[in-house]
């Protein structure tokens, strides 16, 4: 066959095909034709097939980290049954204020430097009426003083204008807040009010990416929308919980992971785990 792509079958099909309307065909060409048929429809099964087999492989990659999210939350359920939010607060509106300064900021550096944000404006309208460099004087240690004092009386000053002094439970509402986030949106939502939430802090994105749960996704958003699809929604909080103490305690990022002593050791996908291991 002097064909040798698909493109060039079409090609010549294409050219016989009009010469033999016109009845121009040469000897021996209706032979060629045939069979220049045959192989186009040949190819053409061949494509179908390998595109039937990519589709049943894309099935297939789907259930199993539908499993593995499934082996990975009940085992992470058993090795941390109780958790919760590492950021205390005892109103849904302080959360509001610690999640904000817990930016680039440890959550234990957090609960003690509300103790004084507190002491002097103990509620929403106080701290909504407090000047912004008061604000900052006192959440200073936290870094990013004056960005986060805004934010916050930003945030206060709404709070008590247009819901009465009380954290709106709708996420959208949340997220038009000063300073807020999806991540903050679903740490609200997730803690405060119960609902299903997906919290992707430092720890989620590189514990997934880390499990096989997600393949190279960093951004947070896409990371969220992934594993929505994997990590049922009666779970989704607790576990984002839970992938903070394990980041925290044996999935380590600025040492070597504790592997011999994880309770996901033969299920996760360790990416990158030897790279970070010759690299330390």
């Amino acid at each position: 066959m002097h064909a040798e792509t698909l493109g060039e079958v079409f090609h010549e099909l294409r050219v016989y095909g009009i010469m033999r309307k016109q009845h121009v065909l040469l000897p021996g060409c209706n032979r060629r034709l045939e069979k220049m048929e045959w192989a186009w429809r040949a190819a053409r099964a061949q494509i179908g097939a390998k595109r039937r087999k990519t589709k049943e492989i894309r099935r297939e990659t789907a259930m199993t980290k539908e499993k593995l999210a499934k082996e990975i939350v009940n085992r992470l359920k058993k090795e941390y049954p109780d958790v919760g939010c590492t950021l205390d607060y005892d109103q849904a509106w302080k959360l509001l204020v610690s999640v904000r300064l817990a930016a680039q900021c440890t959550d234990a550096r957090v609960n003690v430097v509300v103790q004084d944000l507190y002491a002097k404006y103990p509620d929403v309208n106080a701290l909504a009426d407090a000047p912004v460099e008061e604000i900052e004087r006192i959440v200073k240690p936290c870094g990013l003083g004056h960005s986060k004092a805004k934010d916050i009386s930003g945030c206060m000053k709404i709070l008590r204008d247009q819901y009465g002094g009380k954290v709106p439970d709708d996420f959208d509402a949340l997220l038009k807040l000063p300073g807020v986030g999806r991540k903050s949106a679903n740490l609200i939502i997730g803690d405060v009010f119960g609902k299903p939430a997906i919290v992707t802090d430092t720890h989620c994105i590189r514990l997934v990416n880390r499990m096989g749960l997600v393949d190279g996704i960093k951004e947070p958003k896409k990371v969220e929308m992934a594993l929505w699809k994997l990590i049922p929604g009666e779970e989704s909080n607790d576990f984002c919980h839970r992938l903070v103490f394990h980041g925290r305690d044996v999935c380590t990022a600025r040492t070597k992971p504790h592997c011999e002593r994880c309770c996901l050791k033969d299920v996760c996908a360790k990416v990158g785990v030897e790279q970070e291991l010759s690299e330390n």
